[in-house]
């Protein structure tokens, strides 16, 4: 086998842990506004190990669009277990929510 062939294979995307393998993606609906926010915990990176507990931690700030004026800050704390599954959250400045809320339409006919 050729070495650039073999040097192809080590560097070949599928090999790679892809983005959603790699990220815990969630809503936070800001409480001052109303605004959902997207956030995503890349899981790679931004966890912390808790040696006492032998969990990761994170604290992320998110802020949104500005489009209401609304700048207000949001603290998100979350801790995953040693399989970097979520076992808790919390939001200070607002809360997080499963999905975006969409407004319900009238269906006429």
């Amino acid at each position: 086998m050729s070495f650039l062939k073999r040097l192809g294979e080590l560097l070949a995307p599928h090999q790679r842990p892809s983005f959603d393998e790699r990220s815990h993606l969630l809503n936070v609906r800001c409480r001052r506004c109303g605004e959902i926010i997207p956030a995503r915990i890349d899981l790679m990176n931004e966890l912390s190990r808790d040696y006492d507990t032998g969990y990761y931690r994170t604290r992320k700030i998110v802020m949104g669009s500005g489009k209401n004026r609304c700048f207000q800050q949001i603290e998100l704390n979350l801790v995953f277990d040693k399989n970097k599954q979520l076992i808790e959250q919390s939001a200070i400045g607002g809360e997080i929510v499963e999905t975006p809320e969409t407004p319900e339409t009238n269906d006429i006919g």
